[in-house]
């Protein structure tokens, strides 16, 4: 085996040796042997005679031309005068006729923290730097530690002449030797064969060299990535969140599709696992192999260091500044990985006092999104949505209205405005992004369907269901067209069209959509992946609209015992699940059960997303719904109020999940006899839900169907009967004539029809 040629490195070791042992990597992964002497001038005699042995050995010398002096000689040098020991092992090397690189280090760069050295020898560097500067000899100037393996790596195509040189000499040895012995064809034949071999070598060097910085840039960006292409409230798994982001990177990137999910985790573990990888790339690595914790502690120690070094540095370094940033907010993306949204915000929060809006507005823009998705995970939409305000503003300044990030943060905005029920703007806005998409990016485009997709989910929360299914039927069209039939995407898309076509009282239909939607969900991902399993879910809410409680009971304890098995048994999803499954419960009177069932997913959901967090609330929401049902009606209307402050507080006062808390509360009321109260309460609730839903929303039609049960008990049984009679025709209009909802309202007006003919006897108008 060829040995490895040596390359010298010189360097001032207390400014620059992280820089240096960062060149000694870059070498070695290019097929070099780096070689250097550490000086920090406590050293007794002269050591000028072991650097000649040094440099003497060696094929080249790569010099980082630092801002400090270093050690120097006890006496100033026949040849070279007054001269550092580093800048001795350059001189030297020129004189001995080596090749000598230099890397000009900027003040800017990220430099080891040591202590000042004197005017004097300063002002010896000043000039040797100025003397290199006007030398006709190339010098690279640098910025940062990307910058400079940049560098080293730029210098390959001379190192491998350098390495042709080496070769061709021996091979000339050889040579000369042969044609003693009279064999100068066989010779010359070699020699071409061995100049194919190098330049083959050579370009297989290049290629190799450009995929492994391609591989570290995807390392590098991939919780940016990742957290970039979350969907706003989509309940995307690490397996997806990771897939999306590879396939992001790969085509931004130019690599092979397929190759992250192949060779990333290993260059991760190798750079994990190696004692020279500094703290915020190890970091990086952890995160990339799914250590989220120890990214978390990696990231948090690197950003401290770098902390430390920016406000103790004799002049600002912003590379410094930045990777404290980068260290911080990978460490909070790494705790929002695992949940920990407390600590996530309080790592972000540390970000952000770095940042500066006016200084540098590209790194502070990437903070606060940092920060308004995670507080869209915590439920904190007015809080996303002011922080996310800013943002568009600044991306617009920046790049102008039709950049794609400033649309894409346009986009999170807006959901976040969805999500505290300003359905009418967010409508607007959704609308108005379309326009500007379709004509920058394109109609098939990613962004373009996610905007999409949220119009036709505004339309669902609307109660608009027709429209909905018109609006995803199109994105599943759109996406067969550009990912196929049976990318994840896609098949979500069918998932979407099915929960629509549930929402109209379609079941059949909807039913079939979902089986067939599993199986191709089983097909290409696997039968336990969390796509699969949330269509089970979908099923399994179907079952429960069509009637069939047991079915619908059996469906989802079979999922749920899946997702904790693959999410874990405190995984929000798992625990939102749980909730979902009262209904089913309700539907059977196992309402003892309920109660049990909806305490336990409460206790968990406070200890993993909080108190406040909207499904927290939820899951309160249905435990008082299974109190009302078992009359006990005092316990329900004590949570209940509880349960509306903190919906009012962090979710607003005219939102669905709010009015509907409102209605359990009035059926609270109603049941202890407080009729007055109650009723107030129902007329509040239908005056704001046809203002921010409509007349004819389901909402709408049950709080009316509620309050036509309540007047029925008081008996006022003319308008309980006009409100019963609206219940039902809406909803055979909304959600057809064989939906269990439109039956039990006919039930209910049916009802009160024969007491409409008796009401003259009891002297009522």
């Amino acid at each position: 085996m060829t040995p490895r040629p040596p390359i010298f490195i010189s360097a001032v070791s207390k400014e620059l040796r992280s820089a240096r042992q960062l060149v000694a990597n870059t070498l070695q992964f290019l097929g070099y042997q780096p070689l250097w002497q550490d000086i920090f001038g406590m050293e007794q005699g002269d050591l000028r005679a072991m650097l000649r042995l040094q440099v003497d050995q060696c094929q080249g010398v790569v010099q980082l031309v630092g801002q400090s002096y270093g050690a120097e000689p006890p006496t100033p040098d026949e040849e070279f005068g007054r001269v550092s020991y580093t800048q001795y092992e350059a001189l030297y090397g020129r004189k001995r006729g080596k090749k000598v690189w230099y890397l000009f280090i900027d003040e800017t760069f990220p430099i080891d923290a040591h202590e000042a050295e004197p005017g004097e020898v300063r002002e010896l560097q000043d000039a040797y730097r100025r003397r290199l500067q006007a030398d006709s000899h190339l010098y690279h100037p640098l910025t940062s530690s990307e910058g400079l393996e940049a560098g080293v790596l730029k210098l390959r195509d001379d190192l491998s002449r350098l390495r042709r040189g080496v070769k061709q000499w021996a091979v000339g040895v050889v040579a000369l030797l042969v044609v003693i012995t009279g064999l100068v064809l066989w010779i010359v034949h070699g020699q071409r064969n061995q100049t194919g071999l190098i330049q083959k070598q050579g370009e297989e060097v290049t290629v190799l060299v450009d995929r492994y910085q391609k591989m570290q840039q995807a390392l590098v960006r991939l919780a940016d990535v990742e957290a970039q292409s979350k969907q706003p409230g989509a309940k995307l798994t690490p397996e997806e969140q990771r897939a999306n982001a590879y396939a992001i990177l790969e085509k931004e990137l130019g690599l092979p599709a397929g190759s992250l999910v192949k060779d990333l985790p290993g260059l991760a573990l190798e750079l994990y696992s190696r004692a020279d990888t500094s703290s915020l790339l190890r970091a990086r690595a952890a995160y990339a192999l799914g250590k989220f914790d120890e990214a978390q502690k990696l990231s948090l120690a690197a950003a401290a260091e770098d902390v430390k070094a920016y406000e103790t540095a004799q002049r600002v370094q912003q590379d410094r500044r930045k990777s404290a940033i980068e260290g911080y907010k990978l460490a909070g993306q790494s705790a929002q990985k695992l949940i920990q949204y407390n600590e996530a915000m309080l790592h972000f929060r540390e970000a952000e006092k770095l940042t500066d809006r006016a200084g540098d507005p590209k790194l502070w823009v990437e903070v606060q999104e940092a920060i308004a998705d995670l507080l869209y995970d915590q439920g904190h939409y007015k809080e996303a949505e002011d922080t996310l305000g800013p943002v568009v503003q600044t991306r617009t300044q920046l790049s102008g209205p039709e950049d794609p990030a400033a649309l894409k943060s346009r986009n999170r905005l807006t959901y976040a405005r969805w999500k505290q029920g300003k359905l009418v703007e967010a409508e607007a806005e959704f609308r108005e992004l379309l326009k500007v998409e379709e004509k920058v990016l394109g109609r098939e485009h990613p962004d373009t369907l996610v905007s999409r997709n949220g119009l036709a989910g505004i339309f669902n929360e609307q109660g608009r269901y027709p429209e909905a299914e018109t609006e995803f039927r199109l994105i599943l069209k759109l996406r067969e067209k550009a990912l196929g039939p049976e990318d994840r995407e896609t098949l979500k898309s069918r998932f979407n069209v099915a929960i629509a076509l549930a929402n109209q009282g379609k079941y059949a239909e909807a039913e079939a959509l979902f089986r067939e939607t599993i199986k191709l969900f089983e097909k290409v991902l696997g039968p336990e992946d969390p796509n699969t399993l949330m269509g089970g879910i979908g099923l399994a809410s179907v079952l429960n609209g069509e009637g069939n409680y047991a079915g619908s009971e059996t469906q989802y304890r079979k999922m749920i015992k899946l997702y904790e098995k693959v999410l874990g048994p405190e995984h929000p999803d798992t625990l939102s699940y749980r909730t979902l499954l009262a209904d089913a419960l309700i539907n059977q009177n196992k309402f003892a059960e309920v109660e049990a069932q909806c305490r336990d997913v409460i206790r968990l959901e406070e200890k993993v997303l909080g108190h406040e967090h909207p499904e927290t609330l939820r899951t309160r929401a249905e435990l008082v719904l299974a109190l009302n049902k078992q009359r006990k009606y005092a316990e329900s209307e004590a949570e209940c109020r509880e349960v509306i402050k903190l919906e009012e507080k962090v979710l607003g006062p005219e939102t669905v999940d709010t009015l509907t808390s409102r209605q359990f509360l009035a059926n609270a009321l109603y049941g202890q006899g407080k009729n007055a109260e109650a009723e107030a309460q129902f007329r509040d609730i239908i005056r704001l839900e046809e203002k921010a839903l409509g007349p004819e929303h389901p909402y709408t039609l049950d709080a009316c169907y509620d309050f036509a049960s309540g007047l029925q008990r008081q008996g006022k049984l003319q308008e309980a009967k006009d409100l019963a009679q609206r219940a039902a025709e809406g909803a055979r209009k909304v959600l057809g004539s064989d939906n269990p909802e439109t039956k039990r309202y006919e039930k209910l007006w049916q009802e009160l029809e024969p007491e409409k003919a008796a009401l003259p006897r009891g002297g009522m108008l």
